[in-house]
């Protein structure tokens, strides 16, 4: 849908709960890594989050990056959305603050957003990806839904459960969150953009399992809505087979 932007300003919106023990570490490899413009929003819940005084002591250092209170009350996707609220990028990126992630993935993103995708997903399960340690439950989930992706809902990515993906602004004016629970609302965003025309690719990455603090990945509590959009989406595109079959049909 949209056209190549040359320029592009990012911002990177960091969800955090408690990451006191890795956001040093965090902002240091983000800002090693990361060659584009940018703008760094951590996003807490509460006063009493362990990552607030650490960060204080860095603000100095990290002079692009700011922390901001979660507006719309508690919980993983609310601090996303306020992220997404009071982002002053073209392009958005959504990345943990437990150095799962590599942070070096957002400059190919960035490659790939200046050549005209609206979403760039970041892929553990594509050619060059790999993920290391991690829920085998989860993994063989995670893996056999995206593996499934392009043949049930047509969407051109392999990871369609991992929440670290880079947005066109614009989709936000098109699209509204809907979902209650947790990271599933990046599988949510991308089947409803898809519906709606945006072009989405996907980009290897590398994801480890976190070494300190404790994940706070719901998997028990968060399945239930992961399979909700993902059935909506083979609905959306069954709908869209049947219409075209009639209008065929009808010429």
């Amino acid at each position: 849908m949209s056209q190549a932007i040359k320029n592009i300003y990012i911002s990177i919106i960091v969800p955090v709960y408690n990451e006191g023990a890795n956001i040093t570490k965090f902002l240091h490899n983000l800002e090693n890594s990361v060659k584009i413009k940018h703008e760094v929003l951590i996003v807490y819940d509460f006063e009493e989050d362990d990552t607030i005084p650490i960060f204080k002591k860095l603000k100095f250092k990290f002079k692009n990056a700011k922390i901001i209170k979660n507006i719309y009350g508690p919980g993983l996707i609310n601090a996303c959305k306020t992220g997404l609220k009071q982002a002053k990028g073209n392009f958005l990126v959504i990345i943990p603050g437990d150095l799962a992630d590599d942070p070096k993935t957002i400059n190919q993103m960035y490659k790939l957003a200046n050549k005209g995708y609206d979403i760039i997903c970041a892929s553990r399960y594509s050619k060059g990806g790999k993920q290391l340690g991690g829920n085998l439950f989860k993994t063989s989930l995670s893996k056999f839904a995206g593996l499934a992706t392009p043949i049930l809902l047509g969407i051109p990515t392999s990871d369609l459960t991992n929440g670290f993906k880079m947005y066109n602004k614009l989709i936000f004016k098109k699209i509204e969150i809907e979902s209650r629970g947790g990271w599933e609302f990046a599988t949510e965003i991308l089947v409803k953009a898809h519906f709606l025309g945006f072009k989405i690719t996907e980009t290897s990455s590398v994801w480890k399992e976190r070494s300190l603090g404790k994940s706070k990945f719901k998997l028990l509590k968060w399945l239930p809505n992961y399979i909700y959009w993902y059935i909506w989406g083979i609905s959306k595109r069954s709908e869209f087979f049947l219409n075209n079959l009639r209008l065929s049909s009808t010429e």
